[in-house]
């Protein structure tokens, strides 16, 4: 059931399975290429624009088609008459428990969720590097999974107008206080702090996507750790037996 939605996106129902948020949205503080390097081939393809290499997400495996969608949000309904309808936007990369505790406090708010999920370039441009790491199809089933969440605003625009307000019948938008945006709040927030009806609430974990990658990493450094460990013995014991004129221990060839 797809229905229409305000400013940047078709709005599709969710409420299923399990799992959610931790802030107004999820993931980075790694924005240094260089860096970064040695771990794209870990979690991204690259693309290239007039010789300059440009990372993004892989893309999806999913194949998304409208049959998929209406299967992860099967049950849906829209809101009920005077239903406080609560918002809550960001990107929501690799759905993490950080995720499914911050939604699991913004549901407590109100009788409707409403997730905006923003759509890969801007996502990019905000966070820059190879993020986000899974593209807005795989974002949006993954949320649409959250038994917390009754709606997903596919594609969600940067900044929450009155007219979007109007439409998707917000009574109130809400971020948390952990994010992994390097973006300011200000441009995407103006509006319902002008009219009073943004609330900042604190993110129950701090769990964020830089903490799944340095997992990762530390797990990368370790394998690497061993091979490189295991090369030397295996060259120790070829050195030990064999003299580098292809000896044996006692010279005999």
């Amino acid at each position: 059931s797809i229905t229409g939605g305000g400013g940047g996106g078709g709005a599709v129902g969710g409420g299923g399975m399990d799992e959610g948020n931790s802030s107004d949205d999820s993931d980075n503080e790694i924005h240094n290429d260089d860096e970064m390097d040695d771990e794209l081939s870990v979690f991204t393809a690259s693309q290239y624009n007039d010789g300059e290499r440009i990372v993004i997400g892989n893309q999806s495996k999913f194949l998304t088609t409208s049959m998929m969608l209406r299967l992860f949000s099967a049950g849906v309904k829209p809101p009920g008459e005077g239903m406080r309808v609560i918002y809550v936007d960001g990107a929501f990369d690799m759905f993490h428990c950080g995720h499914v505790r911050f939604l699991e406090e913004t549901a407590k708010r109100g009788d409707y969720i409403i997730v905006g999920i923003h759509g890969d370039s801007l996502v990019n441009k905000r966070r820059g590097s190879n993020l986000p790491l899974m593209n807005l199809h795989e974002r949006v089933l993954s949320v649409l999974g959250c038994k917390y969440v009754n709606d997903v605003l596919i594609d969600a625009p940067l900044a929450i107008t009155q007219e979007m307000i109007a439409s998707l019948k917000i009574s109130e938008v809400v971020h948390g206080t952990e994010s992994d945006d390097i973006g300011a709040i200000d441009e995407r927030y103006k509006y319902p702090r002008e009219v009073g009806m943004l609330t900042a609430i604190k993110s129950p974990i701090d769990f964020k996507l830089v903490n799944i990658l340095s997992r990762i990493q530390k797990k990368q450094a370790e394998l690497q750790s061993k091979i490189e460990r295991k090369k030397k013995a295996e060259r120790e014991w070829f050195n030990n037996k064999y003299d580098q004129n292809g000896g044996g221990k006692n010279g005999s060839k």
